[in-house]
């Protein structure tokens, strides 16, 4: 199966958070699936963290150098992702404007990759996409 690490999953991984439940740490070192990070946890960790860097003490480049010594597969920002962006179904009552711009194009990516996107965050719940696995 690939998967795609939420960017907070990404996180909970790279300091073994306890946070990062038994299902995703069994999912995530399972041999027999494709790990994947997106460059678009890598663009907002770098936004947060110049944002408040007390809350978000994590760098890039550190994410950059552990996602790639562990493996993990990237997917970079194309067009058909930002594409689909506008394709994604949005559970009725909720509008765009409280929708999260990361979480949008990491479903879209999860998606257009056909990948299962794997998270904590309940904010996923506003979108009626089948790719969202919630760990």
């Amino acid at each position: 199966m690939r998967m795609l690490l939420d960017t907070h999953i990404v996180i909970w991984a790279l300091t073994n958070d306890p946070q990062l439940s038994y299902q995703a740490r069994e999912m995530i070192s399972d041999p027999g699936n494709v790990i994947c990070c997106s460059t678009v946890s890598l663009w907002e960790i770098a936004i947060k963290n110049q944002k408040s860097p007390e809350k978000c003490p994590y760098h890039e480049k550190m994410i950059l150098e552990f996602c790639t010594a562990a493996g993990y597969e990237w997917i970079h920002i194309v067009p058909s992702h930002i594409l689909a962006v506008r394709n994604l179904r949005i559970r009725e009552g909720r509008t765009l404007s409280n929708l999260d711009l990361f979480d949008r194009l990491l479903i879209a990516q999860a998606k257009t990759e056909e990948c299962v996107l794997l998270s904590h965050d309940r904010n996923f719940e506003n979108y009626l996409e089948k790719c969202v696995l919630p760990v």
